[in-house]
C-alpha cells in the first residue's frame, strides 16, 4: 500500500477529475439520502499519480458520507489557492470530538464507539474503520508534496464519542428541520496542491 517504487505522475485538471470521481462513487452510496453539492472553479492543474489522487479523493468523499446522517449534505469544492489549487470536502455530520481531532491522521483509531462499525457496508452511516485511509492520505501528502488539513466541530447534541446519532435527521428529536443539523456539527478536510512548475513538477 505504501511501497517505495516510483509511480508515473500526470498533469491533472482537478475539477474535472473530482467531478468524475463523484459521479462514479454515487452508485456506491445510492442507498443513502445524502445531497452532494459541488462547486468547481477553473484552477491550475496538479501533477501527481492519478491513482494516488483517486484514492485520496475517494477516501475523503467516503469519509464524509459515512459521517453524515441521511437527509444531510456534503459539499465538495475545488478552487484556486495562491498559485495552486485546493480541494475542500465538508460534511455536515456528527463531527469529531476534541480529543480525537489531534490524532485523526495517526491511523487505527476510531472516532465513534467500536460497536457502531459492526456489520456495515462501505458508505453506510458510521461505517468508517480505524482511520487507515486518512493515514494513507497523510503519507501520500508527504511523498507527493501536497498539504492536508482538518477542522471539525462535534455535534452539540452528541458531544461525546460514545453518544449516538440516529442516522437520519428526521429521526433526531433535537432537530426540527434539516438546517438545525447542518448548524450543529461539521468536518472539513482541505488539500492544498502547489502550482505545477515549467518542468512539470509541483513546486513547494
Amino acid at each position: 500500500m505504501f511501497g517505495p517504487k516510483e509511480i508515473a505522475q500526470d498533469e491533472i485538471f482537478l475539477g474535472e477529475f473530482v467531478g468524475k470521481r463523484i459521479r462514479d462513487l454515487k452508485a456506491l452510496f445510492s442507498h443513502r439520502q445524502i445531497e452532494i453539492i459541488s462547486h468547481f472553479d477553473v484552477t491550475p492543474s496538479v501533477y501527481m499519480p492519478p491513482d494516488v489522487l483517486r484514492k485520496t479523493v475517494d477516501g475523503l468523499i467516503k469519509n464524509a458520507v459515512e459521517n453524515t446522517p441521511d437527509e444531510g449534505k456534503v459539499e465538495v469544492t475545488v478552487r484556486t489557492h495562491g498559485e495552486g489549487s485546493e480541494l475542500v470536502v465538508c460534511d455536515y455530520g456528527v463531527g469529531i470530538t476534541e480529543e480525537n481531532r489531534g490524532r485523526i491522521f495517526e491511523g487505527f483509531i476510531t472516532t465513534q464507539g467500536t460497536e457502531d462499525y459492526s456489520s456495515k457496508r462501505p458508505f453506510d452511516f458510521n461505517a468508517g474503520g480505524k482511520g487507515a485511509d486518512l493515514l494513507r492520505m497523510k503519507i501520500f501528502s508527504e511523498r507527493f508534496n501536497f498539504r492536508i488539513q482538518m477542522a471539525s466541530l462535534r455535534c452539540q447534541f452528541i458531544p461525546k464519542a460514545g453518544d449516538v446519532c440516529p442516522g437520519r435527521i428526521s429521526d433526531c428529536h433535537y432537530c426540527m428541520k434539516k438546517e438545525d443539523c447542518h448548524l450543529s456539527g461539521w468536518t472539513t478536510f482541505s488539500i492544498n496542491f502547489p502550482a505545477v512548475s515549467e518542468r512539470g513538477m509541483q513546486s513547494g
